[in-house]
């Protein structure tokens, strides 16, 4: 299996995110509710090949460094998208796509709140719930139409959040809020709630997650959620 490098993916593909702010007690928080990568001859809005749930958007920002993203209230609506700089894992999702030969994938989290490490992603879980604040997450009960619209196509649905104990909370909700009638599927994890990052970080690791993903999205009977969801209500 070919493992392209960076400079040949960005001739293919680019990547587009909507990026907010929350302002929650008087500390306000960076927030990335989606990002797409795309092929360059398509569009944002065409519908995606598949959906793919992450942990958090980590430490992703704006191309343009001077970009202030909006304070939100409420509904998150009518954000706009700006162009963001590839990193490593957007880049596996791209050998990903050029395997299965799909020219859109969104990315949503289980969390919104940009961090560039889990400690730091912890700390802001604990501010925010210290105020009761929910929002962050788009499998919240405020955002149940943004996230049954995002879902209501024939986009196949991909668990790729990881297993890091900071977010079973966050990882066993939305996996009692999936579609039960939708594909879904994801590698597993250590933990039944659990399903293998798509980076790795060690280069042999990244290809065996191409691998094996390529061969359960050829051959997915989308029992991935039940499994998951009964670990959670133990």
């Amino acid at each position: 299996m070919e493992f392209l490098s960076a400079a040949k993916l960005k001739k293919e593909f680019k990547v587009e995110a909507s990026f907010y702010q929350i302002k929650v007690g008087n500390k306000k928080y960076q927030c990335r509710n989606n990002a797409v990568i795309m092929r360059h001859d398509f569009l944002r809005d065409d519908q995606p090949d598949a959906v793919i749930v992450m942990a958090n958007p980590g430490s992703c920002s704006p191309s343009d460094k001077s970009y202030e993203a909006p304070v939100v209230q409420g509904t998150i609506k009518n954000v706009d998208y700006v162009s963001v700089e590839d990193d490593q894992t957007q880049r596996q999702l791209m050998r990903l796509m050029k395997l299965m030969d799909w020219n859109v994938l969104s990315i949503i989290n289980l969390s919104d709140l940009c961090s560039g490490n889990m400690k730091d992603f912890r700390n802001k879980l604990n501010e925010l719930e210290g105020y009761n604040f929910k929002g962050h997450s788009i499998f919240s009960e405020d955002r149940n139409e943004e996230r049954e619209k995002l879902f209501d196509t024939n986009s196949k649905l991909i668990l790729a959040w990881g297993g890091n104990s900071i977010i079973r909370k966050l990882a066993c909700d939305a996996l009692a809020k999936l579609p039960k009638a939708k594909l879904i599927v994801g590698l597993p994890g250590r933990s039944k709630w659990s399903f293998r990052h798509p980076f790795p970080m060690i280069k042999e690791k990244c290809k065996a997650w191409l691998k094996d993903m390529l061969d359960q999205l050829n051959t997915s009977d989308s029992k991935t959620q039940i499994a998951a969801t009964k670990e959670c209500n133990k």
